[in-house]
């Protein structure tokens, strides 16, 4: 794109041509510090042109901009956001930008950053006045035309620490950037003020990004943000950027020989992300050395700060029960459905008439609160071909749809959890004559003898074998889930001291009802034939 045009314009064709385009605007009239305190003019790297083009399209299609982003660091996402923003409110009358910040450096170094924009801008299109004052750029009249026809009009950009932001009755916000919302304190409650002043309009613009705290304390909210959007439970777009799309993260090697030895101290892990990802030699080696000198040697640490996967991103956390290097093997069978059964249970495989199938179920009372879920595994595979959750459906309707389900996967086998609500499902499955219900080997101490009982009763013994033997499974990639939903449930399952949880269960505020659906369905598979048996 050509630069340096100004000169050769009047204000009026300037207005006309940088209000209509933004990209035009910030690469000809924006100038930003480089890491070695130059100033240059604002020139998109890779990430911020992926950005551009994105809110572009969606602009496009007439609608409200809503994007939430999962970042590495210093990929140029904060700086590109201002500069859309500075954009929009300098050039235009009436409007009111907010910007959140995690904390008050961030807070002063994206204030100057907008007042460089400012002081930069060319003086035929630059706004009357300036107010700078408590964090605050207010423009007079930005729009050349209202200058005359209708003076007096302002806009505004507001720059703020989250934990400090009041959000005004009656305030409209247009533009609204949150940076690192991972680190907000209560940051589930800004969002609910800050959304509620901002309209529902193709010409507002809602940018949160981040890179990932973990999935509790301060970082659970956008943690649950990401999950949301990622299975679209919520207005906003994901937008995940991996650390390898930038240039810059690469070492070049000084000689042929350094470059084949490093090459044969690649490990499992290097090895996979570089066909996965298709990664040069050059961008392995700088991932080596930042770990070293960013990271302090902590590969997780690096992990959580430039990952390469969204699952990645988060699971950085010591309590984990799940080994992570197993949580990340599962992004290869990832999928998305490729149909529906009774209108919400999701299908990811075609039945097989020469397979046999187990439908794990974990019921709750339907409230609101707890999912109902059940996973579909087939036992031929080890794929996940089917998965339902629900935290409205009451438990009878709940054992009708396992049952509409597992008829539809040739008599799958059903497993349900018979605590608390299960009991309920139970019922209602022998009420409905299912024929195939699991059949739970235990040791009666009344009769001092091995027995069984239909369903599966979690316990303090019971539960760590059955976690005991899917971890097993997901090491020896047997087990391969097809929802992203029930992989991010793995992030956060933990240890844990609290009643009820047999030494382990969700982080508090999270869910792990898909995923002990899953692990009921691979308790189920052991009581089903290796090879089909024809009648």
């Amino acid at each position: 794109m050509p630069k340096n045009t100004t000169k050769e314009k009047t204000g009026s064709d300037l207005y006309a041509e940088w209000v209509e385009i933004p990209r035009s605007f910030i690469e000809s009239a924006l100038q930003i510090k480089t890491e070695d305190q130059r100033r240059i003019l604002f020139e998109f790297n890779n990430v911020q042109n992926m950005l551009y083009q994105k809110i572009d399209a969606i602009r496009q299609q007439k609608k409200p901009v809503r994007i939430i982003i999962l970042k590495a660091r210093q990929e140029g996402v904060s700086t590109f956001t201002e500069g859309m923003i500075f954009q929009d409110t300098s050039l235009k009358p009436n409007v009111n930008s907010l910007i959140v910040a995690h904390e008050p450096e961030s807070t002063e170094a994206i204030f100057e950053m907008s007042k460089l924009f400012y002081d930069m801008m060319p003086k035929l299109i630059r706004p009357l006045k300036r107010y700078d004052n408590k964090k605050q750029l207010v423009f007079d009249n930005p729009d050349e035309k209202a200058r005359v026809e209708k003076p007096g009009l302002r806009s505004r950009i507001v720059i703020a620490t989250a934990g400090k932001v009041k959000i005004g009755r009656g305030l409209t916000i247009h533009n609204f950037h949150g940076s690192e919302v991972a680190f907000w304190k209560d940051g589930k409650e800004l969002m609910l003020s800050v959304m509620q002043a901002i309209p529902d309009l193709p010409n507002t613009m809602v940018i949160l990004e981040s890179t990932a705290n973990g999935f509790g304390g301060d970082g659970e909210y956008f943690y649950n943000m990401v999950q949301d959007a990622r299975s679209g439970k919520n207005d906003f777009e994901l937008i995940f950027l991996p650390w390898h799309l930038m240039p810059k993260y690469s070492i070049p090697f000084s000689s042929e020989e350094e470059k084949t030895k490093f090459t044969e101290t690649l490990d499992v892990y290097e090895k996979e992300i570089q066909k996965s990802f298709n990664l040069k030699l050059k961008q392995l080696n700088w991932r080596r050395w930042a770990i070293k000198n960013k990271c302090g040697g902590d590969t997780d640490k690096f992990k959580q700060e430039y990952p390469i996967t969204i699952e990645e991103a988060f699971v950085a956390s010591a309590s984990t029960v799940i080994p992570k290097q197993h949580i990340e093997a599962q992004r290869k069978f990832i999928r998305e459905p490729i149909d529906k059964l009774d209108g919400d249970v999701l299908i990811y495989g075609h039945v097989k008439n020469n397979h046999y199938y187990s439908l794990g179920g974990d019921p709750s009372e339907g409230a609101g609160r707890d999912d109902s879920a059940f996973t579909v595994i087939d036992k031929m595979t080890g794929r996940e071909v089917a998965h339902y959750a629900n935290n409205r459906i009451p438990p009878d309707l709940f054992a009708k749809k396992m049952v509409k389900t597992a008829e539809y996967f040739q008599n799958a086998i059903i497993v349900p959890e018979i605590n608390g609500h299960g009991i309920a499902v139970l019922n209602e499955l022998q009420k409905l004559e299912y024929p195939n219900i699991f059949r739970q080997r235990y040791y009666d101490h009344t009769s001092k003898q091995w027995t069984r009982r239909l369903g599966w009763k979690t316990t303090k013994i019971t539960k760590p074998l059955m976690v005991d033997e899917f971890k097993e499974g997901l090491r020896e990639e047997e087990i391969g889930m097809s929802s992203a939903a029930t992989v991010g449930q793995m992030l956060t399952f933990v240890h844990t001291n609290e009643a009820g949880h047999h030494g382990m269960g969700a982080e508090t505020g999270q869910k792990d009802d898909r995923l002990i659906s899953a692990m009921l369905a691979w308790q189920g598979l052991k009581d089903l034939p290796s090879e089909f048996i024809y009648d």
